[in-house]
């Protein structure tokens, strides 16, 4: 009786059914079922159906699985609780021999287990084309995480050259299952265009199926979508909902969107002290970029006593940290002598550093600077790296080059494009110029 009740609750999980399977995994559970006890593991692990992601309980109920003889569930176990996986695995010294002669077998799980433990080299040397023959067993046999793992291999990792139509059509299966990851990576590769044709609109869809199957990944990707009206009109209040829906259910990335929708009052009411604590949140969770926002908020005066020198901290710990917008505003600081000695030579070289990351203000100000000094040619160059990544302020100093003929050959036609193309990005001094330069009215019309 146990084992068709056994087989009955794989067979619904298999399925994504896991609301009906969970019910027969607990009651087998209760009998120290070492498999039941698995799957329960997985299923609290994961937050799969209605049942509540609950670590606690995944971590109980997958140690009584490895001990009562499931070796999948060290594996299961080693995923959890990543930075201790070679610990974990070490436990067991037969458990690469257990796991290889169960999936040898035939056992779907198994050798999924297996193939993870190949693909991250736990306790076995690291063998990534091994691991993914091990997981396109089990997602051939119908396994939906294998199918979605494999899939993720072959976007991303070192199998991905010339798999992403195979990624797709794994990510496809495992969506058609009903299960969110799949669902997911599905909606990236529309989004992204790989392994098919791009298309925002069916990216949405994939995200939103994703989203109600608990996918806080979709909920963030999806809140992103509606602030640049992607697939989507673009909507604030949307995209608000979304990074909360996504920061409620665990997922850590959407802090600091979160936390800018409260900064910018975008979408809800603008609240400095609720953006704060979320960025303090985001930058405890590795968030480079959330000490540049708690170093703004305290350079400012943000609904908090202005303090430049607890700004200065904030924004020398980003820099530490290698983000380049850190060492902008660190460069800021020592130019204005904001929290520390004004320094105009050790600006430079943080606005150099951060410039050289990446950082389009820095480019910007390099530009002013060079500007400033009679350096035009050297403006332009500043200028232009920064206006072709679409930095408007920079777009506006390019234009006024081009009008007045500063480090490049006068020409009004290039410098109205680029004040078109800043305007039309919504940069709210662009019509200003073009009314300085020309005459034009402000929203009057656009050539």
């Amino acid at each position: 009786m146990n084992n068709t009740k056994l087989e009955t609750a794989e067979e619904l999980f298999m399925a994504c059914q896991f609301d009906r399977a969970f019910p027969l995994f607990e009651e087998l559970a209760e009998e120290n079922n070492s498999r039941a006890l698995f799957f329960l593991g997985v299923l609290h692990g994961h937050g799969l159906g209605h049942v509540k992601r609950d670590q606690e309980k995944s971590l109980t109920a997958l140690e009584k699985s490895a001990v009562t003889g499931e070796p999948g569930a060290w594996v299961e176990l080693a995923s959890l609780l990543y930075r201790r996986a070679e610990e974990i695995v070490a436990v067991d010294e037969t458990l690469n021999h257990r796991i290889l002669e169960k999936a040898t077998a035939g056992d779907v799980i198994s050798q999924y287990e297996l193939g993870v433990l190949c693909i991250n080299g736990w306790g076995v040397e690291q063998d990534i084309e091994g691991g993914s023959m091990w997981l396109k067993r089990a997602a051939d046999a119908g396994f939906f995480m294998a199918m979605d793992d494999l899939g993720v291999l072959y976007k991303e990792r070192a199998l991905g050259k010339g798999k992403e139509k195979d990624a797709w059509s794994y990510f496809l299966r495992a969506a058609g299952l009903g299960y969110r990851g799949g669902e997911f990576h599905l909606g990236e590769c529309y989004y992204e265009g790989i392994g098919v044709e791009q298309d925002l609109e069916k990216a949405v869809t994939c995200y939103k199926r994703a989203l109600a199957h608990g996918s806080m990944e979709a909920a963030d990707a999806l809140g992103t979508m509606a602030v640049l009206g992607e697939g989507m009109p673009a909507d604030e209040k949307a995209a608000f909902t979304y990074f909360r829906t996504a920061v409620k259910g665990g997922y850590i990335a959407s802090l600091y969107k979160l936390g800018d929708c409260y900064y910018y009052g975008r979408g809800t009411a603008q609240d400095f002290g609720r953006a704060r604590d979320l960025f303090e949140k985001a930058w405890d969770n590795g968030d480079k970029a959330a000490a540049v926002r708690m170093g703004t908020i305290y350079l400012s005066g943000l609904g908090v006593e202005q303090d430049s020198r607890k700004a200065v901290d904030w924004f020398t710990q980003s820099a530490e940290s290698g983000d380049p917008g850190g060492i902008f505003y660190l460069g800021e600081c020592a130019w204005y002598g904001e929290g520390t000695a004004e320094d105009k030579k050790k600006a430079v070289d943080l606005y150099v550093a951060a410039a050289e990351g990446g950082q389009e203000q820095a480019m910007t100000r390099l530009g002013q600077i060079a500007l400033e000094e009679g350096h035009s040619e050297e403006a332009v160059q500043w200028f232009t790296r920064a206006a072709e990544l679409g930095f408007t302020t920079a777009e506006n100093f390019l234009a006024i080059c081009y009008y007045k003929g500063a480090g490049v050959p006068r020409n009004e036609k290039t410098a109205r494009e680029w004040l078109d193309r800043s305007e039309n990005q919504g940069d709210e001094e662009a019509p200003l110029i073009k009314q300085n330069l020309w005459g034009i009215t402000p929203g009057s019309f656009k050539q």
